[in-house]
């Protein structure tokens, strides 16, 4: 495991370790409870002080509470010692004993006085003898059923906000042990290939709906996998929010309707789920999530399960704040709108809902830089005020907790951005109808922790852009060893800037100060598998290249990769040439894939206000440009790449995954980073062959959004 990883494990656990000390509600404590709130309803024994003070230092309110509990049949003598033991070390009484209890107990049996019949007694007067009465044994029996009713809840939500931490924990370390396993030993995976868990691969792990990867208003659809553990949660979370353990007391001397008791109940049973929630709701969006390392899941995997999960603590959040409205209103308790707690209840609630608001896909695709502002400031105040809103409560160690993993990976991120340092970046750019840069860096001589399939967040330092980072697939040089090389397509936003740099230059590249966070990801194991397969698209060919030189590297003879890539003219091959000349003479068969030949062009021009034409996100970053005949270019690129085989049209992405497990004779691993739709069709025509196959397939899905 990574250093970062055991020092962020060992925080997390000294942070539980210290987080809210759940009391564990007893029967003997509901008795001692319920007597002493009907002696506080039925007799006087101090002038100054409540009934839960007195009884610690009054003999007489001491004797009378130990008989109520004594005589209760519900009761063990020796509990309710320790439950009144308890309840005066608040009032730093802590020198009663056992023996003290059984003395003043025996004192009480003769001097104790029933005053049910008598006429004399007013339980508003201070009274110096132990009392006892029929309404008192009625009312501490009442009270009994009611704290049972309402700590027993807290109980149980306690129970199963642990339960659902365990739960998840636990599908965690079961997918870790077997992805490791399938990772680290070939005969595991092999043993684990039949026709059962084909069909289960088929129909669960590998299955996807409809337009996976096509983004909806909230972002993108998760896969079979991912719905049914967020269906999982999500039945969990509402069934105990709504329906286990639910009980009101008729005869309740607390909540007198059923409005206040049960808004009680679902207020309670909401806010200590949620509670449990918000640690692990903090840690999957985290870059540096341990678990991610621990179970060898995509981020992308991770963060789809923290967005469902912060809606599902946001239904939490909703169901507390209407229950505890609806009893506020039940019991007409209209000052607490005056107490601090519960504005700042109201406050949280608000700024949670604005953050998940904000969150929404359109707004995170459009407008990245002001939703992340925006969901940042409202996640802290959301923090802050849910801190202040449950202090008074003891739940505040679950925020305490949400702030120590989100500061500790915001912390290990300036780390890792400290140890690769500034660099100066050499940055190339090639116009077309794809254009591209591409981002030179050397290697940091403190932390060398690049893998095949990596990716990192790069800071351009320039004014515009310094405050932002977005990620990027890396690989490594095929010039220079000591150097990594980004390639990051045209888009809207700080790729757009740096391009626009190169306007009205002839330089060929420039140099920029970047800052590099990173590497993070996880090592997909194509060298278990006799032959690898990989199907990229215009700038996903970065992740499957970084593979492929690994797997070439390594040096087996008998392994086969195919590389299948699909660029829409030939002005890809000027950025990426160099990387297919490096796989010439190896066993690597690379086919590429030109769906549109005749708008290639050579001789770019960076001026976009002579283009003739413009790429489909308008960027206006295109060329005025020599054009050449298909046939002339051809015939000039092959000449060059003349180990590649060069196809016209559209990559047929149904008749290679067909002709690959045909001509299959050992284990094969598919891996795939191109546009969202070829994405989704190779896996679900993987998973359509699996129960035909003979060999292990499997599936490394390389592309990643969130």
């Amino acid at each position: 495991m990574k250093i970062v990883d055991v020092v962020l494990l060992s925080t997390l656990l000294s942070v539980a370790s210290a987080s809210h000390q759940w009391y564990h509600y007893n029967n003997d404590f509901y008795v001692y409870y319920g007597c002493l709130s009907a002696l506080g309803k039925s007799a006087t024994f101090c002038k100054k002080g409540n009934v839960g003070k007195c009884v610690c230092t009054n003999e007489n309110a001491l004797g009378s509470l130990l008989y109520c509990g004594y005589t209760s049949t519900k009761a063990n003598n020796t509990g309710i010692n320790k439950e009144i033991s308890k309840g005066c070390v608040y009032y730093n009484v802590t020198d009663l004993t056992n023996s003290y209890y059984a003395e003043v107990y025996a004192k009480t049996l003769d001097t104790i006085v029933d005053v049910s019949n008598s006429t004399s007694f007013n339980k508003t007067e201070v009274v110096d003898y132990p009392v006892t009465s029929k309404k008192l044994k009625k009312l501490s029996h009442d009270f009994y059923i009611s704290v049972r009713n309402r700590r027993g809840n807290i109980k149980t939500s306690h129970a199963l906000g642990i339960a659902f931490v365990a739960a998840s924990v636990f599908v965690m370390l079961a997918s870790g042990v077997v992805n490791w396993s399938m990772r680290l030993s070939k005969g595991v995976s092999s043993s684990l290939d039949n026709a059962l868990t084909r069909k289960t691969r088929k129909f669960f792990n590998l299955a996807i709906f409809r337009n996976h990867l096509h983004p909806t208003v909230l972002g993108f659809s998760p896969d079979v996998v991912e719905t049914f553990w967020i269906s999982i949660m999500f039945l969990y979370s509402i069934l105990s929010c709504c329906i286990i353990g639910y009980k009101w007391y008729e005869n309740d001397p607390s909540f007198t309707s059923y409005q206040t008791g049960t808004s009680r109940y679902w207020g309670d049973r909401s806010c200590i789920l949620f509670s449990y929630q918000l640690p692990l709701l903090f840690l999957f969006p985290g870059r540096n999530n341990f678990f991610q390392w621990v179970t060898r899941w995509k981020y992308s995997r991770f963060v789809v399960y923290h967005k469902w999960l912060g809606r599902i603590v946001m239904m939490e959040v909703l169901i507390h704040s209407f229950a505890m409205a609806s009893q506020t209103y039940g019991l007409h308790k209209n000052t607490r709108f005056h107490a601090d707690w519960y504005r700042y209840g109201i406050v949280s609630t608000v700024c949670g809902c604005l953050a998940s608001t904000v969150a929404i896909y359109a707004i995170r695709k459009h407008w990245y830089e002001i939703f992340l502002g925006a969901h940042v400031t409202l996640v802290v105040m959301f923090l802050w005020t849910g801190w202040k809103h449950t202090r008074s409560q003891l739940y505040e160690q679950f925020y305490w907790t949400c702030c120590a993993i989100w500061v500790f990976d915001r912390f290990i991120r300036l780390c890792r951005i400290a140890l690769n340092g500034i660099h100066t970046a050499t940055i190339e750019f090639f116009p077309g109808d794809d254009a591209t840069i591409k981002v030179h860096v050397k290697k940091s001589k403190l932390y060398r922790n690049f893998t095949p399939g990596s990716h990192a967040f790069i800071s351009f330092l320039s004014k515009n852009t310094f405050w932002q980072n977005h990620p990027f697939t890396a690989y490594e040089s095929v010039t220079d060893p000591d150097t990594i090389t980004f390639c990051c397509r045209v888009k809207k936003g700080v790729t757009r800037t740096i391009a626009n740099k190169f306007k009205g230059s002839d330089a060929q590249s420039i140099q920029l100060k970047i800052l590099v966070e990173g590497f993070y990801g996880e090592q997909s194991y194509y060298q278990q598998y006799d032959k690898s397969v990989f199907i990229a698209g215009n700038t996903g060919i970065v992740g499957p290249f970084s593979h492929i030189e690994k797997l070439v590297s390594s040096g087996s003879a008998d392994r086969r990769i195919e590389l299948y890539w699909g660029i829409r003219s030939y002005d890809a091959l000027k950025w990426f040439g160099a990387e297919l000349l490096s796989l010439k003479d190896k066993n690597v068969v690379p086919r590429v894939y030109i769906s549109q030949p005749e708008r290639s062009s050579i001789n770019s021009s960076t001026d976009s206000t002579d283009s003739d034409h413009k790429n489909e996100e308008g960027d206006g970053i295109l060329a005025t440009e020599k054009k050449l005949s298909s046939p002339e270019l051809e015939t000039d690129l092959q000449q060059v790449l003349e180990f590649v085989e060069i196809i016209h049209g559209r990559m047929p992405v149904t008749e290679i995954i067909e002709a690959e497990l045909k001509e299959n004779t050992g284990t094969v691993a598919f891996g795939a980073c191109a546009h969202t739709q070829v994405v989704d069709l190779v896996r679900m025509e993987i998973a359509k062959r699996l129960p035909s196959t003979c060999k292990r397939v499997d599936y490394f899905e390389e592309m990643q959004t969130w």
